[in-house]
């Protein structure tokens, strides 16, 4: 069976928005390891007034968790929450209206799952992004994974012709991909080979990498070597964390709000991202990291 992310192109009407390798350490076993949230939120507005939210490392056994950067870096962290979109309950805050393909008109709310969780053929997805500790200006690079290992051509989904005036970013700045009304969706692709993921890469810089003249009204593609010169260059190693508790929440109304034009920055006792990377990287270096969204069964 063959995947591939699709964008729809029209917009929900809003109501009220690590590979499979990695293994998620329990509680017991890494207690020790969590740090509270307000290490990795401390960049926002606004102190809070009571935050016990806690984050644990979501890693490979073998891989030790980096306690404290090499001398000539610092910790940057990158806040990621990829939201699925469910059919809306009567006690869910957040509701969006979705006409389906036999013209019906649904209501779906997004709740929050763990990036490594299978997507279903079928199902919408939409992904949240806030740079928690520098500013800078976001692209998002999107391949195919192929069950040998390789990976497709990259292309780049954010920003666009649309999105330009939106993709600068700075912690508060809750950012969605594909938008804030918008939604991927999972359905089969025709290829030579089995597609079992995507690969998102996430870069954020200190100053524009790409010409605004060269965006397209949707994804434009980019030249490979280009954007392998950029992982070379700036990938860093990295720790992720998962927020306690968090998976399965439904969508707030302040999450919904935060992603629209000139919506106000999150403060500390705002929601928070479901999973944080911390890099290691150069102070004045671009940020750089990736996720795989890998596929499952047919569902809804």
């Amino acid at each position: 069976m063959m995947y591939k992310l699709s964008l729809l192109a029209s917009a929900a009407i809003v109501v009220a928005l690590l590979t499979c390798s990695t293994v998620i350490v329990s509680s017991q076993d890494d207690d020790s390891k969590a740090i509270k949230a307000e290490v990795f939120i401390s960049a926002r507005p606004e102190k809070p007034s009571r935050r016990v939210a806690k984050y644990r490392p979501i890693t490979l056994r073998s891989t030790p968790t980096i306690n404290t950067p090499p001398p000539g870096t610092t910790f940057a962290q990158l806040g990621l929450t990829l939201w699925r979109l469910r059919p809306a309950k009567a006690t869910d805050k957040t509701k969006e209206l979705i006409e389906e393909d036999d013209d019906r008109i649904s209501e779906w709310t997004p709740e929050r799952i763990a990036l490594d969780t299978p997507l279903a053929v079928g199902q919408r997805v939409r992904l949240g992004f806030e740079s928690l500790s520098r500013s800078g200006y976001l692209y998002v690079i999107d391949r195919e994974e192929y069950a040998d290992g390789s990976v497709g051509d990259p292309f780049l989904i954010f920003p666009t012709q649309k999105s330009a005036l939106d993709y600068r970013v700075q912690p508060g700045r809750l950012i969605y991909i594909p938008s804030a009304t918008g939604r991927f969706k999972i359905k089969p692709t025709e290829s030579a080979k089995t597609h079992v993921a995507q690969v998102l890469t996430f870069v954020v810089s200190p100053k524009p990498l790409i010409n605004e003249d060269r965006l397209g009204p949707t994804r434009i593609k980019l030249e490979r070597a280009q954007v392998e010169a950029w992982q070379h260059q700036w990938s860093a190693e990295s720790t992720k964390y998962e927020l306690d508790g968090g998976s399965g929440q439904a969508m707030t109304e302040i999450e919904s709000l935060a992603g629209r034009e000139n919506a106000s920055l999150l403060n500390q006792d705002d929601p928070l991202p479901q999973t944080v990377h911390r890099l290691v990287a150069k102070p004045n270096d671009p940020l750089v990291t990736s996720i795989r969204l890998k596929f499952g069964p047919s569902g809804n």
